[in-house]
C-alpha cells in the first residue's frame, strides 16, 4: 500500500519563504565543506621520488633481458652498469646502461672476446656500436688479478679513447680464469680505484696513484725487471707550452741511468698518453708513447686538470702535435727555400712515417723560427735536421716542452 503524502498547499509567501531559507542552507554548507580540510573536494595527493625503486629500476633497465645472477662480467662505474651475459656460454651480449641520462646505450648487443689486445692480467669483451653519431667499441675488461674491472669506449675511426672509467662495484666475475673468491688479493681491492693515471709503453709500465692523500709515481721497466720509480712523490704540473698545454702532466722522480732526471707522465683528454724522462738541461733521455696491449686507467682529480683538458676547442693550439720539430731560423726567404725543398705532405726521402711536412713560421717563448717538420720520433727530426742543414740552412732539432738545443 503507497503512503499517502500530506497536500497542504502554501502561499505564495510561504513559498518564498521557504525558497529563501532552502538556499541559506545549500550556501552556509558550500562555504563550510570547501574550507575545512577532508569534508570538501577530495585533497591532491603529494607523491614524493622513491629512491631505491629508482635504483632498483635502473637495475632492471642494465639487467634486461634479465641477467642477474647469470652474467658473466657485471659491475657498476660512476655513470655506467655494464653486463656480459649470459655466464658460461660462447655466445655473448652485452648492456650498458647510461645512469645519468636513463638510457641504454647498450641492449642485448653481441660481444667479442679479445684476449690478443690486452695483457695476460685483463679479459677485454667488445661490442660494436654507436654514440653521438661516431661508430664506437665498449669494452668491459676484468683485470684477473684484483677481480677490478673498466669500461673504455673507443673511436672505431681513430683509435682513440672517448671515455675511460674503472669500476666502483662488481657484483659477477665469472672471466676464464678468474679467481671465484670476492677478493683474492687481499689488500688490493681498491688498487684500480685510487689509480689516478696508469697505462704500458713499449718497456715501461706507468702509474700514478692516491697513497693516503698523498700522490706518487711507479715507473717499472719490463724489459730489465727492474723499477725506475718506486713509490716516490709526484706533481701535477701545468704548462703553457704546447704540445701539451691542455694535457694532465706529472712529474717525479730522481734519476735516469745513474743522472739526474724527472719523469713526465703525460695524458691528454682524446685518450693520448706518454712517458718521458727529461734531464735538468731539458734534454729528453726518453720519450714512449702509451700502447694499446692494456687499458689505459684515468682517474684524475679535477684539481689537476687545465681548464682546457679533454676540450676540443684547444686542440688545434698544440695538443695534437708531435713533440720534436726540425726548427729553422729565418725568415720569409729561408721559408721559402725549406718550401723548396720539403714541399707540404712530401719527405723527400728524409725523416719517416712519423713526421708531419708543413713548413711555416711558428712563435715560441725562446723566440719566432720555421717549423719544416714535426716528428713523433726524435731520430726521425734529426734525419730532417741534417737534410736541410745539407742545403746551407741553419736548421736546429727544437723540443717544444722545452728549450732549444
Amino acid at each position: 500500500m503507497k503512503p499517502v503524502w500530506p497536500n497542504v498547499p502554501l502561499s505564495r509567501w510561504s513559498k518564498r519563504l521557504f525558497k529563501s531559507l532552502a538556499l541559506f542552507v545549500t550556501s552556509v554548507w558550500l562555504v563550510t565543506g570547501l574550507s575545512v580540510p577532508g569534508y570538501g573536494a577530495a585533497q591532491p595527493t603529494v607523491l614524493t621520488p622513491n629512491a631505491a625503486a629508482e635504483v632498483g629500476l635502473e637495475g632492471l633497465l642494465a639487467q634486461e633481458p634479465n641477467t642477474a645472477g647469470n652474467a658473466t662480467l657485471y659491475f657498476e662505474t660512476a655513470t655506467f652498469t655494464i653486463s656480459v651475459f649470459p655466464r658460461n656460454s660462447q655466445t655473448l651480449r652485452m648492456n650498458v646502461y647510461n645512469k645519468e641520462t636513463r638510457q641504454s646505450e647498450q641492449l642485448n648487443a653481441p660481444v667479442t672476446r679479445r684476449d690478443g689486445i690486452i695483457s695476460s692480467d685483463w679479459i677485454s669483451y667488445d661490442s660494436f656500436g654507436s654514440r653521438t653519431g661516431r661508430s664506437v667499441v665498449y669494452r668491459a675488461s676484468g683485470n684477473l688479478r684484483n677481480n677490478q674491472a673498466r669500461l673504455e669506449i673507443v673511436e672505431v675511426s681513430t683509435s682513440s679513447i672517448l671515455l675511460s672509467q674503472n669500476s666502483t662495484s662488481v657484483r659477477d666475475f665469472f672471466l676464464p680464469g678468474a679467481n671465484p673468491g670476492p677478493n683474492p688479493n687481499p689488500g688490493q681491492g681498491d688498487l684500480l680505484n685510487r689509480t689516478f693515471v696508469g697505462f704500458d709503453t713499449q718497456n715501461h709500465s706507468v702509474r700514478v696513484f692516491n697513497d693516503s692523500g698523498v700522490t706518487k709515481m711507479n715507473v717499472y721497466n719490463r724489459v730489465t725487471n727492474q723499477p725506475l720509480v718506486n713509490g716516490l712523490t709526484a706533481t701535477a704540473e701545468a704548462t703553457d707550452i704546447a704540445p701539451y698545454r691542455c694535457w694532465v702532466n706529472y712529474f717525479g722522480g730522481q734519476s735516469f741511468g745513474g743522472t739526474a732526471a724527472r719523469y713526465f707522465v703525460r695524458v691528454s683528454g682524446d685518450g693520448q698518453a706518454r712517458l718521458e724522462v727529461i734531464a735538468p738541461n731539458g734534454g729528453v733521455l726518453l720519450s714512449e708513447p702509451r700502447v694499446n696491449s692494456a687499458p689505459l686507467v684515468t682517474n684524475i682529480p679535477q684539481a689537476d686538470r687545465p681548464a682546457c683538458f679533454g676540450s676540443g676547442a684547444t686542440v688545434p693550439d698544440g695538443a695534437g702535435l708531435a713533440p720534436f720539430v726540425a726548427a729553422v731560423f729565418g725568415g720569409d726567404n729561408e721559408l721559402q727555400r725549406v718550401r723548396q725543398a720539403l714541399p707540404s705532405g712530401s719527405s723527400q726521402g728524409v725523416g719517416g712515417l712519423t713526421c708531419v711536412i708543413n713548413p711555416r713560421i711558428e712563435n715560441a717563448p725562446q723566440g719566432r723560427f720555421i717549423n719544416a717538420a714535426e716528428c713523433t720520433d726524435r731520430n726521425d727530426a734529426s734525419a730532417v735536421v741534417s737534410f736541410l742543414r745539407g742545403r746551407g740552412l741553419n736548421s736546429r732539432l727544437v723540443y717544444r716542452n722545452f728549450r732549444y738545443r
